[in-house]
């Protein structure tokens, strides 16, 4: 819908994404000649969705308000004759007319037109003297601006309400002029600098939205004109000359001046479809149109007859409908252009292939990929194509980089599709897909080494030793394997892993240790390997001194007992020995043999017992018996003592008598 522009000052933001770049042929278009009114050719302000066109033409009091009407042509306005200055700057789908008039007081007024109603005055805002309106919607809201107390401001004046002052930039200066069905307010405001933005206020809004310029918050912008979404078009200041632009809080700004212009602007916006036009250096202007797929063209381009030059479109509706301003055989004429019938027919795409299809090395790098589309059309011509998105993996991990290039991260066993769109001079879009698959990493890491630091462990003191494991590993994939300790066997338990690569054990006498190490990748495959850490074996205690020194007998006695055994007597005789020695504890002490009587008249009977046959059986009275004793150390030295048993009983003794107790 066509939004009458008052000043022209605007900055766009940013370029538009990658996938508005594919560009499908524009529509063709039928040019009319609207005609004339009283012979005057009329200066085209608006269309709505009907067809209806306003304007404005030079009449005897000035410009005089006019709407073109299907089969009844131009006519003027009930109550706005050509003896009324009057300037129609919009329509609404009802036909309704918005502009502003001059009266007695030399002032404007801001008027709202309806067939059966006529002319709708707008009064001030309280304390003003004037309204100019220059939009309004299908419920016949209208917004413009005007003075007040509180200096120029912009305003909206619902039907059968009082004016009402709207937010700005709080620059002391705000015109609304465009206006759509959602309630949402095209404008420019100066703001508290003195620059003036474009601006756009949402309903039940406190605050505008400052649209900021792409030259920076010094520059100047504008709109005027509204889409149904709410995305704006004007003018404004990009490298320092004035550049037609349109902005959505989805897609941000785009210049739209791709035409190298000395100046340039959009003053409608409908379904999408921006309208305006440009400058050439030698000053006359183009009407030119853009939409995403089309980019933006020299409308002059996109018609048959080479009688016209149309020098400025002004207004579109949703139906794709341009009415404007023009030359017909070099002499001014209002024009208006028709969409040729539309094909409603998509693409077809036969094949959509990648190259490469299957990413080998899954080693987390981005690698380029690439589309080759094979796609037709029925109007004969080929369709454009493009890469539009790639789905598939983590934020970041695949992106759209050309038309027919993107790239993706390598990550094992990831599958990725990307998505293809081809558009044909109607924009009729066909999708496609083709899928990208990274192979799953399988192999596992090589461990070059694995080496324990201390790996002997000296000397065997029991203490706690920390030991520290370094590993060389590589995998196929990965950069850098994860390595750590997974266990240490041996040793009698004492041992304890404290850290990825590191533990603590016990140097226990000849301990053998044995590190177990895991090393994986980012696939989850492993390798095992261990080392070894052992502790030296402890030297025994050296022997203690050699004893050289016999043990001493310090005493010994004879206990004697008579028997008698087959008519025959004996004695029996048990010794008591007590002997020492320098180093250990109890000798050991024993009968050695017996002497002093025929064979068969003694013997030992155990130890330190022996039995005697008596001398007076044996009819031997002289005879005594001896009884020789030996007492043996550790080390083998000896001691000897005897005993001798005579026949009266008496008992005599031999060795050591120094030591000897009675």
């Amino acid at each position: 819908m066509k939004r009458y522009t008052l000043a022209a000052v605007v900055a766009l933001l940013v370029l538009v994404p990658w996938h508005e770049a594919v560009r499908a042929t524009p529509p063709l278009y039928t040019v009319e000649n609207l005609g004339t009114f009283a012979g005057l050719v009329p200066t085209i302000t608006g269309i709505n969705a009907s067809g209806q066109v306003v304007g404005n033409v030079a009449g005897a009091a000035g410009s005089q308000a006019i709407r073109y009407t299907n089969g009844l042509g131009w006519q003027a306005l009930t109550g706005l004759g050509s003896n009324v200055f009057s300037v129609a700057t919009g329509l609404n789908a009802a036909g309704d007319v918005v502009g502003f008039k001059f009266g007695s007081t030399g002032m404007p007024t801001a008027f709202r037109y309806r067939d059966g109603s006529g002319v709708e005055e707008i009064a001030p805002l309280p304390g003003g003297s004037f309204t100019q309106a220059f939009g309004i919607d299908a419920a016949g809201t209208i917004v413009g601006f005007g003075d007040s107390t509180m200096g120029i401001q912009a305003f909206r004046a619902d039907p059968g309400l009082p004016t009402t002052a709207l937010p700005s930039l709080n620059g002391g200066f705000a015109v609304a002029c465009g206006i759509n069905a959602a309630g949402q307010i095209a404008g420019y405001s100066f703001t508290p600098l003195g620059v003036q933005h474009a601006m756009r206020i949402d309903p039940g809004a406190s605050a505008a939205v400052d649209i900021a310029p792409l030259d920076g918050a010094e520059a100047n912008s504008q709109v005027c004109a509204i889409d149904a979404d709410g995305t704006v078009g004007g003018g404004g200041q990009h490298f320092g000359v004035v550049r037609a632009f349109r902005h959505s809080d989805a897609a941000g700004g785009a210049d739209l001046d791709v035409f190298n212009s000395t100046g340039s602007n959009v003053d409608a916006i409908a379904a999408g479809l921006s309208v305006g036009w440009y400058t050439l250096e030698d000053g006359t202007t183009r009407a030119f149109a853009h939409r995403d797929g089309d980019g933006s063209f020299d409308l002059n381009t996109n018609i048959s007859d080479a009688n016209w030059l149309l020098l400025a479109a002004r207004g579109v509706n949703a139906n794709g409908v341009i009415v404007g301003d023009g030359l017909l055989n070099g002499a001014a004429a209002a024009f208006r252009l028709t969409p040729v019938a539309a094909d409603s027919t998509a693409p077809v795409i036969a094949s959509i292939s990648a190259t490469p299809a299957s990413v080998a090395v899954p080693n987390g790098q981005l690698v380029p990929v690439s589309v080759t589309v094979n796609a037709s059309d029925d109007s004969g011509q080929a369709p454009a194509c493009s890469l539009e998105s790639i789905s598939g993996g983590e934020t970041g991990d695949a992106a759209v980089t050309g038309q027919f290039t993107g790239s993706i991260r390598a990550v094992g066993g990831r599958t990725y599709t990307l998505h293809v769109v081809c558009a044909d001079s109607a924009n009729n879009q066909s999708q496609g897909t083709v899928d990208v698959t990274v192979a799953t990493d399988t192999t596992a890491p090589v461990i070059a080494s694995v080496s324990a630091s201390p790996s002997s462990i000296a000397p065997a003191d029991g203490r706690v030793v920390p030991v520290t494991v370094s590993v060389s590993a590589t995998d196929d994939v990965d950069a850098a394997p994860v390595c750590s300790v997974t266990g240490v066997t041996g040793g009698a338990g004492d041992s304890s892993v404290t850290g990825p690569l590191s533990l603590n054990v016990k140097a226990a006498s000849g301990a053998n240790y044995t590190v177990n190490v895991r090393c994986a990748d980012a696939a989850g495959n492993a390798s095992n390997a261990a080392t070894a850490v052992s502790v030296v074996v402890a030297p025994p205690p050296p022997p203690p001194p050699h004893d050289t020194k016999a043990p001493v007998i310090r005493f010994i006695y004879a206990q004697r007992n008579e028997i008698r055994q087959n008519n025959v007597k004996w004695e029996t005789v048990k010794l008591w020995v007590w002997a020492t020695d320098n180093v250990d504890h109890s000798p050991f002490c024993s009968i050695t043999s017996i002497t002093g009587g025929p064979a068969g008249s003694y013997a030992i009977t155990g130890r330190l017992t022996a039995k005697l046959r008596e001398n007076r059986s044996l009819g031997d009275l002289s005879r005594t018996y001896v009884l020789n004793v030996k007492c043996v150390d550790d080390d083998g030295n000896a001691a000897t003592a005897t005993v001798g048993i005579d026949p009266d009983g008496r008992t005599t003794y031999s060795g050591d008598r120094r030591r000897w107790r009675w």
